[in-house]
């Protein structure tokens, strides 16, 4: 009876894997994970359990695949697409929010035109990404990076995030669809948990590294390094992440940049020019990474 209960659990954590992975594999695993000796443990190792996450998280990024440089870079800028249109609208909806907040209902037709076009053109292109639409997409990002500007310059003339957004995510979608017959593309659902993901990344508070609070300081330094763990445990399993993120970090950069902050502000900030720098070296290192073991393999 322990060992079926420890079966099941067992299965429960190849979850992970993605689905045709379990079809073909999933048996021998258990075998591997359990064999045939009699077991009185009702719970899957700690050290086996997070073999099994991480070895899920690796076959998601392409590990097992037959080009898994392909995979790591064709999904990595499709998943970082969906990321950047991702975070320009939830910073937009917040920018948003704020309008009606101070004074928005007063002049609706103001914010018309200076949030909420930018924000349903740059959800409209997320919503194309999602639905594998990449065509469409293309024509929508360029209309998102073109038409709010030339209804109200308001996002422009202020270099906010949330109209960075599309003009990043322009290229990578645009790349895309140069992506190779073999490549598949990133299943849905993956794609949007990952989006999800880089997203909780980036609503970690760091404010509190500028404020006087001693206590405020240590919880948000707190929240930042259990995040960044997180993330790392995860990226450097699924390793499409560190491409991902890349973009999504450039907006902070590029909207500090725009408002002409001094060199030492900008090495401060921890969502602009050093975050960037150090995505960009994993990124590079995860692609080397991988050919390297490509290579070894072959």
């Amino acid at each position: 009876m322990s060992s079926d209960v420890l079966e099941r659990r067992y299965r429960l954590l190849l979850r992970a894997y993605p689905a045709a992975y379990r079809r073909d594999r999933a048996d021998e695993l258990i075998d591997t994970l359990i064999g045939d000796e009699s077991t009185t443990r009702r719970w899957p190792d700690i050290r086996q359990s997070a073999a099994l996450i991480r070895g899920g998280l690796r076959v998601h990024g392409g590990s097992s695949a037959p080009r898994p440089t392909a995979v790591l870079l064709w999904q990595g800028i499709h998943l970082g697409a969906m990321a950047v249109l991702a975070l320009g609208a939830l910073i937009g909806l917040d920018d948003l929010v704020d309008a009606f907040q101070f004074g928005g209902f007063s002049d609706p037709l103001t914010v018309l035109r200076n949030q909420v076009v930018n924000e349903v053109m740059v959800g409209a292109v997320l919503v194309a990404l999602v639905a594998g639409r990449t065509r469409a997409a293309a024509v929508l990002v360029v209309a998102a990076a073109v038409v709010p500007t030339m209804i109200a310059p308001y996002l422009f003339l202020n270099g906010l995030p949330q109209w960075w957004a599309p003009v990043v995510a322009t290229p990578l979608i645009l790349v895309g669809l140069w992506r190779p017959a073999d490549v598949p593309s990133a299943p849905r659902a993956n794609a949007v948990l990952v989006t999800a993901g880089l997203l909780v990344l980036h609503l970690i508070s760091a404010e509190g590294f500028r404020v006087v609070d001693m206590s405020t300081r240590l919880v948000a330094a707190s929240m930042v390094i259990v995040g960044a763990a997180a993330f790392l445990w995860v990226a450097t399993a699924d390793q499409r992440l560190l491409i991902a993120v890349v973009p999504t970090l450039l907006l902070g950069t590029l909207h500090q940049l725009g408002n002409s902050v001094s060199t030492g502000e900008l090495l401060r900030r921890p969502d602009a020019l050093p975050s960037l720098v150090v995505a960009v070296l994993l990124a590079v290192g995860a692609v080397v990474a991988t050919r390297l073991r490509q290579r070894t393999r072959a």
